[in-house]
């Protein structure tokens, strides 16, 4: 059984594209808790929030058809240790789901910090009536406002949720994709699979898949690729 860590050199079954999904979202996540790493030192979090926003939007729909497509015709079963996969599965669900809406909570905190910022560098132009305050208002705000205690826990928000990301990939794939090979038809995979890479109810229906396609190489890229053609 691979691991999304592996190299992935063959679908054995259409859901395994799972695998190569989970390797492009640990590398964005990744990225993106090193972009909230670098922001505690202060500096702009545009870029940070635009991969933030990302993650979460690529994330949030990941577990939503997971739990509609994917477990949701399952059948739960009963490990040794009395675990049930499919209803832990949905469980960590929402655990992400909360994770993802506290990182949100704080990123608004550090928005409105930015704005209370902005009033005081306007304040400051009026009563100094320094020419370039209008300058010194744009990216700097946040570099010289947001508050370093603030950063601290948009970062620790950050890395909880990766965690929590990697731990719940992992059980998925150890747990429930082989009870998806056990239960679910090829085609029925495939049509699992199509609804996890394309995005019927969006104006731009190929926006993960093309995210997908987009973060892998070689062999990797290609069987997406290969995957694609037989949606089509």
């Amino acid at each position: 059984m691979p691991l999304f860590t592996d190299q992935i050199t063959q679908l054995e079954s259409p859901i395994d594209v799972m695998y190569l999904m989970h390797k492009v979202y640990m590398k964005h996540s990744d990225f993106t808790e090193n972009l909230a790493l670098e922001a505690q030192e202060g500096g702009d979090l545009t870029v940070f929030k635009a991969n933030l926003d990302a993650w979460l939007k690529h994330l949030l729909y990941h577990a939503q058809t997971e739990d509609e497509y994917m477990t949701g015709p399952l059948k739960d079963k009963i490990l040794q240790d009395g675990r049930e996969p499919i209803k832990a599965n949905e469980v960590e669900h929402d655990e992400l789901r909360q994770f993802g809406g506290s990182v949100l909570e704080l990123l608004d905190q550090a928005s409105a910090e930015n704005v209370l910022a902005s009033e005081e560098e306007e304040h400051a132009k009026l009563m100094e009536k320094v020419d370039q305050v209008e300058e010194a208002a744009g990216d700097a705000i946040a570099e010289r406002f947001v508050k370093p205690r603030t950063r601290r826990h948009l970062y620790r928000s950050v890395m909880e949720l990766r965690v929590s990301e990697f731990d719940h990939f992992e059980n998925e794939e150890a747990f429930v994709l082989p009870i998806v090979k056990e239960q679910m038809s090829s085609s029925e995979e495939l049509e699992c699979s199509r609804r996890l890479l394309i995005d019927d109810d969006s104006d731009q229906p190929r926006w993960i898949i093309d995210f997908i396609i987009d973060q892998l190489e070689g062999v990797e890229k290609q069987l997406v690729m290969d995957l694609d053609k037989q949606f089509q």
